[in-house]
């Protein structure tokens, strides 16, 4: 729901924009894609490699300072899945063993960046953007740990097994700076489409689950709507 609230916004703020930048040729983006994260917590053998490899969906607006150059308010929405398991226990001095055989990891990303971008190619139907630009990862996220204990009774009289999983949520903010590159055609006087590729720099800080970055393919659409 947080995610169909921005992307709402975005478009009403699309509209509203007009009536003070008309002299600007302003327009909105609505883009798809996938995203890769790099680095990160849980970098052990995974249970579904495919999971690296998540869904993207973004909105944003954008205005033309000069017909080559227009800079844009944009939000994202994304995730990383990760799951790790180990065979491995640690044993103590008394001979009892433990471990923490299963995690998985959740993660929701927010992105919401400014962004600036310069046309390469001549006036014409096709474009090619190059960006740069900053903003932030409001970032939710859930470990879920099982463990497992094996305690040896005093004098060795027998052992104790215990399972236990424990839920651990937490929820951060991290800078991110990110590189785009654009190609797209207008095939309508108002409409163009686009296919874009990035990377996103993130500092993680101290954050031991967050990723060091994100790499990113989409492709969408983009509305021109004052000429």
């Amino acid at each position: 729901m947080r995610t169909i609230g921005m992307i709402t916004l975005l478009l009403m703020l699309s509209v509203a924009l007009p009536t003070t930048l008309s002299a600007q040729k302003l327009g909105i983006r609505l883009d798809g894609g996938v995203q890769y994260g790099v680095g990160g917590g849980l970098q052990g053998a995974t249970t579904n490699s495919p999971a690296f490899i998540q869904p993207l969906v973004g909105a944003g607006v954008y205005y033309h300072v000069i017909p080559k150059l227009r800079a844009g308010l944009d939000y994202s929405y994304t995730r990383m899945v990760r799951e790790m398991l180990s065979s491995s226990m640690q044993t103590l001095p008394d001979g009892s063993t433990q471990g923490e055989p299963y995690r998985d990891l959740r993660m929701h990303f927010h992105g919401v960046g400014v962004t600036g971008e310069y046309n390469l190619l001549p006036a014409g139907p096709l474009a090619l953007y190059a960006g740069a630009g900053a903003g932030c990862l409001i970032t939710a996220e859930n470990v879920y740990t099982i463990a497992i204990s094996n305690t040896v009774k005093p004098g060795g009289t027998g052992n104790t097994i215990r399972v236990t999983g424990h839920n651990e949520p937490q929820h951060y903010v991290c800078p991110y700076f990110p590189v785009t590159l654009s190609l797209e055609f207008g095939f309508l006087p108002q409409v163009s489409l686009s296919l874009s590729a990035g990377y996103r720099f993130v500092v993680a800080g101290k954050h031991e689950f967050a990723p060091k970055g994100q790499a990113i393919a989409q492709f969408g659409l983009r509305f021109n709507l004052v000429k």
